[in-house]
């Protein structure tokens, strides 16, 4: 889908990208994530301060968790995840377990990315519960994504 010069992916990450900024201007890691479904968000996330707990809240958790809410259930195949950062394996688990049905990346995650590292667990097809995987499309405004990483990490 194409919106005047830019395709729905790309307003979807550029959304990602602003509240990757908004967390990297409170310090925590610069990641944010969005929901879609039909082309409009159903929630979106940015990281959180890593401590106790919530070390395992990632945006991609996050994301999926307020999306299963809102739409009243556990399962979103028709749903979209947008990510400025490739989701890492707990967050691979929780959108497969979601049955999220596309995902959608900026920028890859190097060892524990779960689609491009050695354990490519978002892509595989072997594990029986949790049924096909999503349809996976790398390096949406990479550009960009890593850009909003690099400032985090100056």
């Amino acid at each position: 889908m194409t919106l005047g010069s830019t395709t729905l992916d790309e307003q979807m990450m550029r959304r990602c990208i602003e509240l990757a900024s908004t967390a990297r201007s409170k310090g925590n890691t610069a990641v944010g994530a969005l929901v879609v479904v039909d082309g409009q968000i159903v929630s979106d996330a940015e990281e959180q301060p890593s401590t106790g707990s919530s070390r395992f809240e990632h945006v991609e958790i996050l994301a999926v968790i307020r999306a299963s809410e809102k739409l009243g259930r556990q399962q979103i195949p028709e749903a979209t995840l947008y990510t400025t950062a490739e989701p890492c394996f707990l967050c691979a688990y929780a959108i497969r377990e979601a049955r999220i049905g596309r995902v959608v990346i900026g920028s890859p995650t190097q060892h524990i990315g779960a689609a491009t590292s050695q354990y490519p667990i978002l892509l595989a097809t072997d594990i029986a519960p949790w049924g096909a995987p999503p349809a996976v499309v790398h390096d949406v405004m990479k550009k960009e994504c890593d850009e909003v990483k690099r400032k985090h990490a100056r």
